[in-house]
């Protein structure tokens, strides 16, 4: 039980400092539009910021936004931990949880993936492959897991269920 109250610990001091980064994206995404920002050298997620390229601005707030689907999985996980230190694992929120933070992390991957690429052909003018590991996959491999674990926890429901009507 101490190794869950650890994770929940790291978990919650990740999610107070992400707080004031979720206001000051939403600001920035709303300023980027109207506001010239052309001497800052802004870089998100690989995204260079160009102030004259309107596809630039759009790369650079969607990428920005993404960051939001990510502190969203946050919020998520945090409630799955909160009921697995009440030992109430086999609830109906863990399991629709799980799913939810399965389906942002994922699309969170997509779209920093597409982003990524898209970026790389408009600014640097080259398609390149590369073979690896890199944190789009990985992100996206993590949401695939979750929405496994989100299924394995409604099997186990269902089993323990059968097994608490059986005598």
């Amino acid at each position: 039980m101490r190794k869950i109250n650890i994770l929940k610990g790291i978990v919650d001091v990740l999610w107070i400092f992400s707080m004031p980064i979720v206001l000051v994206i939403i600001g920035f995404s709303i300023a980027i539009f109207f506001v010239d920002l052309g001497e800052l050298n802004i870089k998100i997620n690989s995204v260079n910021f160009n102030s004259d390229a309107l596809l630039s601005k759009t790369l650079l707030v969607i990428s920005a936004l993404n960051y939001l689907l990510i502190i969203t999985a946050l919020y998520f996980f945090r409630k799955v931990l909160n009921h697995f230190i009440r030992v109430k694992i086999f609830e109906e929120t863990v399991i629709t949880s799980f799913k939810k933070i399965g389906n942002l992390l994922a699309v969170s991957g997509i779209i920093s993936l597409t982003i990524a690429m898209i970026s790389k052909i408009y600014f640097e003018q080259k398609i390149s492959l590369e073979f690896g590991l890199n944190q789009h996959i990985v992100i996206i491999c993590l949401g695939l897991f979750f929405i496994i674990l989100s299924e394995i926890f409604k099997i186990a429901k269902n089993q323990k269920q059968e097994n608490d009507l059986t005598i």
